[in-house]
């Protein structure tokens, strides 16, 4: 008989917490720190800088993370509920695709603004109007819907966690199969 799979890949679990701490990263630098700063402030364009570093280092993985996701076994479903696992697969598909999403806006605010010089340390003016440069109303609307997924991934792994079901485990370092 054939080895069940119980956990994801391992490379595939530390890209899962790489992209993830990098993710929340960006979202506090960008919500956070730098509509803090003032636009003349010499921090703001080293947090921008950062903030664009760390989007573009999440793209790749990202584009690395669902290749190892589509190459490796992973684990059957996560419930006896088919609707539930639907959304589930919804869920996780609305995650990657608002991150691809923030991604491809943040590089169109970064082309038209003319941000790339600042990642190799040149000068570069900050928009004094985020909203002449079209993308960026993506990249905030998808930041949000970036939060609210975020949140509910949260909420169900704090519930599986609570719960001892083994479905938060699975997303963790271990043995991969049933002998």
């Amino acid at each position: 008989m054939k080895a069940q799979v119980t956990r994801y890949h391992p490379l595939l679990v530390t890209l899962h917490w790489v992209v993830a701490i990098l993710i929340i990263g960006n979202l506090v630098a960008g919500k956070l720190l730098l509509d803090g700063l003032a636009d003349g402030d010499a921090a703001k364009l080293e947090v921008l800088r950062l903030h664009m570093l760390g989007g573009l280092v999440v793209l790749l993985l990202l584009v690395g993370r669902l290749a190892v996701r589509f190459a490796t076994a992973r684990p059957g479903p996560a419930h006896q509920s088919k609707p539930l696992n639907w959304l589930v697969g919804l869920s996780h598909a609305g995650l990657y695709l608002a991150a691809l999403a923030m991604a491809v806006t943040g590089l169109g605010t970064a082309q038209l603004a003319g941000l790339f010089p600042l990642l190799q340390g040149q000068p570069v003016t900050i928009p004094s109007d985020w909203s002449q440069i079209a993308p960026h109303a993506g990249h905030e609307l998808f930041a949000n819907v970036l939060l609210v997924l975020i949140a509910v991934h949260f909420a169900g792994a704090l519930y599986h966690m609570a719960k001892r079901d083994g479905v938060a485990g699975r997303i963790w370092f271990g043995k991969r199969t049933t002998d």
